[in-house]
């Protein structure tokens, strides 16, 4: 049993509901990777201190006041090991999108497969949504793989569609509904 408010994936993994005392653990823990998620998460290089952490949920936070936004992190047996969320949440047209990350010290063990799957299932039948969809860079391979392993169907790429590291990129978008969900 976790000891933080979230929901259970299977056995000791779960997505828990961010607190203000774990920005310090997720500080730690995005810093120990820095390198790897660089790659295609520009947040990283915003991530400076614990501060920058606390900023972040507040920004979340607010978000989920709004309506707009839900994230969790994930966790397992109680340790921080990445993070997904909903975001651009349109709750009268019934959509949102999916986000993720994991330390890549836990990356290729199907855990953000399952947490994808897991946020879909609180999406459709607690938020009532009707559509998810996954946007991935067309190089993040792991990253489109989960969107094709939890049913997303690829809607095509978006050229050039946005800008890391003055470069411009191409993003796989994906989209999954409710009806082909819970089929």
């Amino acid at each position: 049993m976790t000891k933080y408010m979230g929901i259970n994936i299977e056995g000791n993994l779960n997505l828990i509901v961010p607190e203000f005392s774990m920005a310090e653990e997720l500080f730690r823990l995005v810093d120990s990777d820095r390198d790897h998620l660089r790659t295609f998460l520009s947040f990283v290089d915003d991530s400076v201190d614990v501060t920058s952490q606390m900023n972040y949920f507040k920004m979340k936070m607010a978000g989920a006041a709004n309506g707009t936004d839900k994230i969790f992190l994930i966790a397992s047996d109680d340790k921080i090991i990445g993070s997904i969320d909903l975001h651009h949440i349109d709750s009268n047209n019934g959509k949102g999108e999916i986000g993720y990350w994991i330390h890549s010290s836990y990356a290729g063990k199907n855990i953000i497969s399952k947490a994808v799957k897991t946020l879909c299932a609180y999406s459709f039948e607690v938020l009532k949504l009707n559509k998810l969809t996954i946007f991935a860079d067309v190089e993040n391979i792991p990253s489109n793989k989960v969107a094709l392993k939890t049913g997303f169907q690829l809607v095509g790429t978006k050229r050039q569609d946005i800008i890391m590291y003055d470069q411009y990129r191409d993003m796989n978008e994906y989209y999954l509904l409710k009806s082909d969900f819970l089929q």
